[in-house]
């Protein structure tokens, strides 16, 4: 690979990003590597505030090829990027589903089917803490009791798929390992489809989801959500919770292979520092690392295990930054943000103009701009009255930004505690 360092300046249609000087969080973009396709993807980012960036040669223009292309001087460049990338951006590969943002344009008002989905959590839960039951008592689970489920998931998602993943960022008052459950389950559903998961994967991936953890029914249960460190022993303990399931599943006659391997190693990472067996990249099963940054995520967002939860926003963070080291695919991260939202549901944020808010619908094709619930005005004083702002479609010379994520858990933030939510 052969990168330049260029003025934003020089940024022309048909170069290839390889990296900005703005964070991920400030970029305009879901991802820093990316095609120039338009000349507004270059006013974006000039105002994103980027000032140099670093070009891939192998992948698009050189500066030079760019002025030529320009002057006529040489046609022969005039090559579609898609035919010279050897490497494409997902969002240029076939897929099997439609993506998130191609649902048709009559989608359901999301709080029409946050109804739908409040009665679907409800079951999920149900049957999870049946299938920890079964687990506790070493009974065998038949896979016909789980398919079910994510059917009628899957309907909700087309739908909206906004509603569930609201659910998931609700504040839980205790610790269950059901909540649990069906928070991962949210997440794997639309990150599977995002990602061009066939039928059978998207199934097996649902069934780990609700399943990955319930070796923790026979375990000592104050350990989990800790959010203490653990001592020697207790990590000893816990590393068990894969193959107690496993164990079971082994007794149950349908359940596919490939559930019981994502089960087995969802605590394995490439770099081989995962358990209970140590594997390193090649020998963990390719869909592994799609159940570990679901089950990250609701692990850090709600703190189940040593450590405090998080905000969604810095919980996306934290898993950005572990993809850049190595530990998650790039790909993989990049699909969840744009899953999940630069700034989640839910989230607690401040206007440029004062103001601060809840994000209560994102909009996949502008993660920067979504939309909010005013909760207080400008002068700090609550919001008497219901109002809303799309901040992807304003009023002419209004340009209202988010400027920060904000702790609804600080009272500086939030003195009357109206940005906490626990409940819809």
């Amino acid at each position: 690979m052969s990168t330049k360092k260029i003025l934003v300046s020089q940024l022309r249609q048909g170069m290839f990003i390889h990296e900005l000087d703005i964070s991920w969080m400030k970029s305009p973009f879901l991802r820093h590597r990316r095609q120039i396709k338009t000349t507004n993807d270059i006013l974006l980012l000039k105002k994103a505030g980027v000032r140099e960036l670093h070009i891939d040669l192998s992948r698009g223009d050189d500066v030079q090829q760019t002025v030529e292309s320009s002057t006529g001087k040489n046609e022969q460049n005039n090559v579609s990027q898609e035919e010279k990338s050897d490497s494409p951006e997902p969002d240029d590969s076939p897929e099997l589903h439609k993506r998130l943002d191609e649902k048709p344009e009559k989608q359901a008002e999301l709080n029409k089917e946050l109804k739908v989905a409040k009665v679907l959590q409800g079951k999920i839960s149900k049957l999870v803490s049946q299938l920890g039951s079964l687990i506790k008592d070493s009974r065998p689970i038949s896979a016909e009791t789980i398919s079910p489920i994510i059917k009628e998931a899957l309907e909700s998602i087309s739908r909206n798929d906004q509603a569930l993943l609201t659910l998931l960022h609700i504040q839980r008052q205790d610790l269950k390992l059901s909540d649990h459950g069906f928070g991962v389950f949210a997440v794997i559903l639309p990150l599977a489809l995002q990602l061009g998961c066939t039928d059978e994967e998207v199934n097996e991936l649902g069934m780990a989801a609700l399943l990955h953890d319930m070796g923790w029914t026979r375990l000592p249960m104050n350990l989990f959500g800790k959010k203490k460190t653990y001592t020697a022993s207790e990590k000893q303990l816990v590393k068990q919770h894969p193959n107690i399931v496993v164990s079971v599943l082994n007794k149950s006659k349908d359940f596919p292979e490939t559930v019981k391997t994502l089960i087995k190693q969802h605590h394995e990472f490439n770099d081989g520092s995962g358990f209970p067996e140590q594997l390193k990249k090649g020998k963990i099963h390719k869909l592994v690392e799609i159940l570990q940054v679901a089950d990250s995520y609701d692990e850090y967002i709600h703190g189940l295990t040593d450590q405090q939860g998080m905000l969604p926003a810095n919980a996306l963070k934290k898993i950005y930054q572990a993809a850049r080291s190595g530990l998650y695919s790039e790909t993989i991260v990049s699909e969840m943000i744009h899953v999940m939202g630069i700034f989640p549901l839910t989230s607690a944020i401040e206007l440029d103009n004062g103001e601060k808010a809840l994000v209560v619908e994102i909009d996949k094709k502008m993660p920067l701009l979504p939309r909010v619930k005013i909760i207080y005005e400008a002068d700090g004083q609550p919001c008497q009255t219901e109002v809303f702002r799309d901040l992807a479609n304003q009023e002419e010379g209004e340009n209202i930004r988010v400027i920060k994520v904000i702790d609804p858990l600080d009272d500086k933030h939030d003195p009357l505690g109206l940005l906490r939510v626990d409940s819809v």
